[in-house]
């Protein structure tokens, strides 16, 4: 049976480093001589490597990321290797002074102990950081949506009800169809404004990955939106064949750049959707435009992440875009096209 790539996860590497120190604390106990000092030596050696396999039991069911998790691993072997080569400085010191020490059992505890303080605390160490900043993005989030909402909850109501009062002033006989349309517009932005900002908060609710080809969720956007939009003309480029594994909502993202960019662009201007990958191995989406560009204080707002009352992003769907890509592990951004246009460029992890 062989093991792919695939099969090995974040636990296997801390059940490594366990393993490891278990089989220094055996040797030692074979190789150094007899007695109960020996014994009790191994002993401790043993018991810190207990702690490293609890510490990999306990991984998977730990609140914390994957990639958190081999953090975890990573921290825990760094410390490993630093307590060892502490003590083989200390060795060093007291060989040259002249003094006879175990070198096998320095060496064996030091790594022992680093495994176990590495892997352990590096594993609360990050799940408090992940938590930390997952209540910051939660206070952003918040900020955000009631800021969006407040704002567009006075402006729809207010020219709502001023078109109430013009029918309540006006005569009775006279037709008041356009003012009920208007008043029917305007609630309608605002229904629409309230889902949006639900949709917002259920991408950052959930934490589950689905796997997509990057080429076919981008022909299937484009073809739901030539329909749509029969005058936009949309040219693709795939450069790559890229998997990624994402949060679910990578579709709705992506068909949030492209309206993105319909709406900032003037009619007849070109579209362009790509898909490459970059040189650091990432899966890359660009989705760009020639036309007069996202506004610019909609571009600092999302590379801000955050809402001030003169700092308005209007359509929330860059919002979407955002959460779903931070969600994904990816990153989100606005470059600036020359002479004009906007590049909306998505980097996502391959799915491995």
């Amino acid at each position: 049976m062989s093991f792919s790539a695939e099969r090995i996860r974040a636990e296997h590497g801390v059940y490594f480093l366990g393993l490891l120190c278990f089989w220094l604390g055996v040797v030692h106990l074979f190789t150094e001589g007899e007695g109960l000092g020996t014994v009790l030596e191994s002993f401790i050696i043993c018991s810190m490597s207990g702690l490293v396999l609890v510490t990999g039991y306990q991984l998977p069911n730990r609140p914390i990321s994957e990639r958190g998790q081999w953090r975890t691993v990573w921290v825990g072997l760094g410390v490993m290797v630093s307590f060892a080569l502490l003590a083989l400085s200390i060795w060093l010191i007291w060989k040259l002074n002249g003094t006879e020490t175990e070198f096998f059992f320095l060496i064996s505890f030091a790594s022992s102990l680093g495994a176990a303080v590495g892997s352990r605390g590096g594993l609360y160490a990050i799940e408090s950081e992940e938590r930390l900043e997952e209540a910051r993005d939660l206070a952003n989030l918040l900020t955000i949506n009631q800021r969006v909402l407040r704002h567009n909850l006075r402006n729809e109501l207010s020219i709502s009800l001023g078109y109430l009062r013009n029918i309540e002033a006006g005569d009775r006989d006279e037709d008041v169809g356009d003012d009920v349309r208007m008043i029917e517009k305007h609630l309608r932005r605002l229904l629409t404004t309230t889902e949006r900002t639900r949709e917002i908060v259920s991408i950052w609710e959930n934490d589950q990955t689905a796997t997509f080809d990057l080429a076919t969720v981008l022909e299937a956007q484009i073809a739901r939106i030539e329909e749509e939009y029969p005058d936009v003309e949309i040219a693709t480029e795939f450069d790559a064949d890229c998997r990624v594994e994402c949060h679910p909502a990578l579709p709705r993202a992506i068909r949030e750049a492209l309206e993105n960019a319909i709406e900032h662009t003037s009619e007849g201007t070109p579209i362009t959707a790509r898909v490459r990958r970059d040189q650091d191995g990432m899966a890359v989406v660009e989705v760009s435009d020639t036309g007069k560009g996202i506004p610019k204080f909609d571009v600092e707002a999302i590379e801000g992440q955050r809402e001030t009352p003169l700092n308005h992003t209007q359509g929330l769907g860059l919002w979407i875009i955002y959460w779903t890509v931070k969600m994904s592990g990816g990153t989100l951004e606005l470059v600036e096209g020359t002479p004009q246009g906007t590049t909306v460029r998505i980097t996502l992890p391959e799915a491995r």
